[in-house]
């Protein structure tokens, strides 16, 4: 479950388009922690819409929609992916300076199914385009500036929800568990412009799969840390441009899963109040 689509500066609304490729470049690490790599690379490309708007002073809702590309040598896959719905609210205001308090957002979101799970594939998860489960997550976000520096902290926990699965592999109910993001970050403001660092760790508990002959299998808890780093430009009132490189092989203790680095460029636009 990503981060939630949220206004964190005191406009009424924002829309944001973004595109972003990442680049498999360690195709497995598996329980005991052991990179490998093979010679063919997974390519991600995705195409993201965001918009959210505030409700009343305190109040705001959120949606997220991306549209996913998944390569491999000569196949590929596409098609929308999981689709994210949010409502936050601001706990603590900066209406009134304080030098050390920061500003807090709550919320709550909701990931509808609408992309494949791996769990779904029929070709080793090539085809899959999100978690492909019903979840639910409930987070908060601090932030704080101060002068020309900014810094973040966030926080989200959440829950996916079982379902049965019938393929030509797979035939029964795959359980997942409870995963969790916990990120920091900071940032450099100078005119129109803004640099900024986030380090995120992404954990996700092991999904237990009850076949239909009784016997039960289970996928191992997964693990990554993903560095980000941004270049923003803030081009007059109202638009924003934003560069940004990730990269999941830097940092952390990664287990089960695949890491990547990524490319990414967004527009924002966003209506005062």
């Amino acid at each position: 479950m990503s981060v939630p689509t949220m206004i964190i500066s005191d406009d009424r609304a924002q829309f944001s388009a973004s595109y972003g490729r990442m680049d498999v470049s360690v195709d497995n690490v598996d329980s005991q922690g052991i990179w490998r790599r093979w010679d063919q690379h997974q390519q991600v490309q995705t195409i993201k819409l965001e918009g959210a708007h505030i409700i009343s002073d305190r109040w705001q809702a959120g949606v997220s929609m991306p549209i996913i590309q998944r390569q491999y040598g000569s196949d590929s896959y596409s098609g929308l992916g999981d689709i994210a719905a949010s409502l936050s609210y601001e706990y603590l205001s900066d209406w009134n300076y304080n030098p050390y308090r920061p500003k807090g957002i709550g919320f709550i979101q909701a990931t509808i199914p609408t992309g494949k799970s791996r769990a779904d594939s029929e070709v080793g998860g090539l085809d899959s385009r999100g978690n492909g489960f019903w979840a639910m997550g409930v987070g908060t976000m601090l932030t704080k500036s101060w002068a020309l520096w900014d810094v973040f902290v966030m926080l989200e926990w959440h829950r996916s929800f079982e379902k049965h699965v019938s393929t030509s592999l797979v035939q029964g109910q795959v359980r997942p568990g409870r995963g969790s993001n916990l990120g920091f970050g900071f940032g450099f403001n100078w005119v129109m412009y803004r640099a900024g660092f986030s380090l995120t760790r992404t954990q996700e508990d092991p999904i237990e799969t009850q076949l239909s002959d009784g016997n039960s299998s289970w996928q191992g808890q997964e693990r990554w840390d993903t560095v980000a780093l941004s270049l923003s430009y803030l081009q007059g009132e109202q638009w924003s441009w934003t560069m940004s490189y990730s990269d999941q092989t830097v940092f952390g203790d990664p287990l089960n899963t695949s890491l990547g680095k990524s490319f990414g460029l967004q527009l924002q636009h966003r209506w005062a109040r």
